[in-house]
């Protein structure tokens, strides 16, 4: 955590110190950080500020209120630089994390601090980034949710199913004028606990490899309309990522890596996972839709491996599904700098089990200045529980606050 601090410092002195010219622009996703520019470089910094407050509305009985009270979403810093030479660099940490991690024993090898550290070279016709990035899977990872009024991106997507960052190489091309983009990496298969456990004893990669179609022309990442698009855009994509974590000697992931199984004990297994899936967006005069499915195939190399939950191999077959399917429909009102959405989640964690997850989630943001300066409105319901693998202690959840993103 020092040498990330001492490279912040670093890096801010060598750009105020330089012979540069201060400029501002809009990057890809509609933001504005601060740039520092001379003829060899440029440096943005930016970040975000996100804190709500959260009320959960829970069942009778339970009378835990620890969820209830004000909670920091985000506190981060974000250095991106380009060179002459075609060379990309990202350092984009939470500080929160690290604060979190400092101050607490129970820190969480899911959130490491890091969100981005890598150094990539576009000065081929494939570009190659090394180091630690979302990996190329989903729309919906792949977009930002501090740029839509959710404070949050769905379950099955949001880091408890499969990990959404990870150390490796990624290579990504364009054809037919950016209207196809392919993209193919190697990664450790830790996910976001690859900071904190080291050694796998398997010593294989995940694989990860994404297409997708846009027309008329390329699509940003970004989940809402805000430039109330007279023409009719849309995209569709199809993703897979594979790995086999089967460990030597008889071992399992529970053991090395106690709290690297997730949520659903699907995040990393002791044997072979395949996901795969789908997904497409459509935007048009402020209007936009999203759609996604995610299939995971576990096949985990012990019969008596808890994601079996007991079921004899005659019934199981060797083979656990798990996924889901999200949506979101959401439309921005440029006149009255208002953004309103409505996301519907539909997830199974383990099919040897009976009972599955719905959730419905209704979002409005006040835009004050877009994404960069807006207020939030969510309220969140789970409208059919799963008792069996993952019961909820609450009826609805509101949540309420304010972003900054600079």
């Amino acid at each position: 955590m020092k040498k990330l601090l001492l490279f912040t410092l670093l890096a801010t002195a060598i750009g105020t110190t330089s012979r540069a010219q201060f400029s501002e622009f809009k990057d890809l996703n509609g933001f504005s950080p601060f740039t520092i520019s001379n003829d060899n470089n440029t440096l943005q910094i930016g970040g975000r500020i996100g804190f709500y407050y959260e009320n959960r509305q829970l069942k009778p009985g339970i009378t835990d209120l620890s969820h209830n009270g004000f909670d920091v979403k985000d506190m981060d810093l974000d250095i991106f630089g380009k060179t002459s030479g075609k060379f990309v660099y990202e350092c984009h940490y939470s500080l929160i994390d690290i604060v979190t991690a400092a101050t607490t024993a129970n820190s969480s090898p899911m959130t490491p601090g890091f969100k981005a550290a890598y150094i990539a070279y576009e000065g081929f016709k494939i570009h190659i980034k090394f180091g630690y990035d979302k990996v190329p899977y989903s729309q919906s990872n792949i977009s930002h949710e501090h740029a839509t009024p959710f404070w949050s991106h769905p379950n099955l997507t949001g880091g408890d199913f499969y990990s959404r960052r990870d150390l490796g190489i990624t290579l990504n091309t364009s054809l037919l004028k950016d209207k196809i983009n392919l993209y193919a990496g190697a990664y450790s298969g830790l996910g976001e606990t690859v900071f904190q456990y080291t050694g796998d004893a398997s010593g294989t990669f995940e694989y990860v490899g994404r297409a997708e179609f846009s027309y008329p022309g390329k699509m940003k990442y970004n989940l809402i309309d805000e430039e109330n698009s007279p023409i009719l855009h849309f995209r569709v994509g199809a993703n897979a990522r594979y790995e086999d974590k089967t460990q030597p000697g008889g071992g399992t992931i529970a053991a090395n890596y106690p709290d690297a199984v997730g949520a659903y004990s699907t995040f990393m297994v002791n044997g072979k996972r395949t996901i795969y899936g789908g997904d497409a967006q459509v935007v048009y005069r402020g209007f936009s839709l999203q759609l996604e499915e995610d299939i995971l195939n576990i096949k985990p190399s012990n019969q008596s491996d808890p994601l079996f939950n007991g079921t004899p191999q005659s019934v199981n077959k060797g083979v656990v599904n798990a996924g889901g399917f999200v949506s979101a429909l959401n439309y921005d009102w440029l006149k009255a700098k208002s953004v309103f959405s409505v996301g519907y989640e539909n997830t199974n964690a383990n099919d040897l089990v009976i009972g599955h997850m719905e959730w419905v989630t209704f979002a409005y943001a006040y835009t004050f200045n877009s994404f960069n300066s807006c207020a939030k409105i969510e309220y969140y319901v789970p409208t059919v529980e799963d008792l069996n693998s993952k019961p909820v202690k609450y009826t609805g959840q509101l949540r309420i606050g304010y972003q900054v993103v600079f």
